[in-house]
C-alpha cells in the first residue's frame, strides 16, 4: 500500500517523489521533535516490529547475531510501544487510538465509513494535492474514492496546523479510533518484547502491565458479543462500530480471546460470512463479511483477501488449537499466489478465475509471507 509507506529521505538529497503523500505534504520538519536527518511521514503504523523481531531470532540459524540485532533494536520498539502508551492511550485504558485511517493498515475499511462521512466536505478548506495511486486507469475503481482522499487530506492538514502534537489533535480530530487490528498487533508486539526482554537480560514488568491493561481492555471494551468478533470504539461517538471485518479476527493471534470467545471467532470463520455465500465458496479470509450489502469483491479493504491479514490470522488459528482451518487459510493463500501472483490482494471468489490479483503485482510482502507460509 503505497499511501501508507513511511515517506522518508535525506535532507539535502531531494529526489522525485514518485508516491502521494511525500514529505513535502507532511511538512514534519516544522515540528520541534522531527529528525534533523531524515524527512517521514505524520502517523505512525501497525506496530509490527516486537513479533517480527522475536519472528526473527526464532528461524535464525546464527542465534548470537540474532541476539545481537535484538540487543540493537530492543531499546528503540520499547520506545515505539512507550509513546503509544503515553501518547495515544490518554484515557489510560491500554487501549492506543488511531488518528487516521491510513494509520490501521485498513486504509477504506467499511469501519471508517461513519466516522469520514461526519466529515462534510463541502464545509472544510482542502489544501491541493495529486493522488499518484491511480496510474493505472483499469485499476482505479479498486482503490479508495477521491472523497475518501478528500477527508485523508483534511485529517493530514489537522496534525500539520498542529505541528503533530498529540495533544491538540485528540482535542480537534474527527477520527479518532480504538481499532482491534492496531491494538491486537501491539498486544502481540508486547508479548514478544517480553520474550526479547527474558533473553536480553531486561527488565520487562512495564511491558507486561501495558499487556495486561490491554488484553483486559479489549475483552471489556471492543469485543462484541453480538457477532462474536471484536470491533473498533468511536472515541467522538463514544460508540462500538458493529462490523464483521477481518481486522476483528486478529486479537487471536495475541492470544486476547478466552477459549469460548475464541469459538465464536472460529465459527464466524467457518460461517457464510468469511468461507462463501449461497453463490459459492470463497478463500478464506476475505477482510469484510461477504453477506453484506455493501460487499466489494474488488475494492481494496472492502472485501479482498490479503495474505498480511492471512497470516496472521494463521498465528491466531494456530495459537487456539483450529489447526485443520489454519492450515486450510495457508493452503488457500499459497493458491492464490501461485495462480496470480505476488499482487497486493486477491478476489476472495472462487469462481473468478485465475486473473484475480489486485494492485501491484510484485507486493513485497505478498512475496516474503509466501515464503514464510512455505517454511512453517
Amino acid at each position: 500500500m503505497v499511501e501508507w509507506n513511511v515517506a522518508a529521505h535525506h535532507f539535502g538529497k531531494k529526489k522525485e517523489v514518485k508516491y502521494f503523500p511525500g514529505p513535502d505534504f507532511w511538512q514534519c520538519r516544522n515540528t520541534p521533535p522531527a529528525s534533523t536527518k531524515l524527512e517521514t511521514s505524520g502517523i505512525t503504523q501497525p506496530p509490527v516490529f516486537g513479533f517480527v523481531l522475536w519472528r526473527i531470532y526464532k528461524i535464525a540459524k546464527d542465534k548470537e547475531r540474532a541476539k545481537w540485532l535484538l540487543g540493537e533494536l530492543f531499546p528503540k520498539v520499547l520506545a515505539l510501544h512507550r509513546y503509544l502508551y503515553e501518547n495515544r492511550d490518554p484515557l489510560e485504558e491500554g487501549l492506543c487510538y488511531i488518528q487516521h485511517p491510513w494509520e490501521s493498515g485498513t486504509d477504506n475499511s467499511p469501519s471508517w465509513d461513519k466516522i469520514l462521512e461526519r466529515i462534510e466536505i463541502d464545509k472544510i478548506e482542502i489544501p491541493p494535492y495529486q493522488r499518484q495511486d491511480l496510474q493505472n486507469p483499469a485499476a482505479a475503481r479498486h482503490r479508495p474514492t477521491d472523497a475518501d482522499y478528500d477527508r485523508y487530506v483534511h485529517l493530514v492538514d489537522i496534525f500539520r496546523k498542529n505541528n503533530y502534537d498529540d495533544a491538540a489533535i485528540f482535542e480537534q480530530s474527527p477520527f479518532l479510533v480504538q481499532d482491534p487490528l492496531f491494538n491486537a498487533i501491539l498486544a502481540w508486539s508486547n508479548e514478544c518484547l517480553i520474550k526479547i526482554g527474558e533473553v536480553l537480560g531486561e527488565d520487562v514488568s512495564e511491558i507486561i502491565g501495558w499487556n495486561e491493561l490491554t488484553t483486559f481492555s479489549m475483552n471489556e471494551k471492543l469485543w462484541d458479543e453480538k457477532f462474536g468478533i471484536y470491533n473498533a470504539w468511536d472515541l467522538k461517538a463514544n460508540e462500538l462500530i458493529p462490523l464483521e471485518t477481518s481486522s476483528g479476527l486478529m486479537p487471536l493471534m495475541a492470544g486476547i480471546p478466552t477459549q469460548d470467545q475464541a469459538e465464536k471467532m472460529f465459527q464466524l470463520v467457518k460461517s457464510q460470512a468469511f468461507s462463501g455465500t449461497p453463490e459459492g465458496p470463497a478463500y478464506l479470509c476475505p477482510t469484510y463479511s461477504l453477506l453484506t450489502d455493501d460487499i466489494d469483491y474488488e475494492k481494496y479493504w472492502r472485501g479482498p483477501v490479503w495474505i498480511n491479514m492471512n497470516w496472521m490470522l494463521y498465528q491466531g488459528l494456530k495459537r487456539y488449537g483450529f489447526k485443520k482451518t489454519a492450515e486450510q487459510l495457508k493452503t488457500e493463500s499459497l493458491e492464490l499466489l501461485s495462480n496470480n501472483g505476488f499482487f497486493e490482494y486477491f478476489d476472495p471468489r472462487k469462481s473468478a478465475g485465475k486473473s484475480a490479483g489486485y494492485g501491484a503485482n510484485q507486493f513485497s510482502w505478498s512475496a516474503a509471507l509466501c515464503i514464510d507460509f512455505l517454511l512453517a
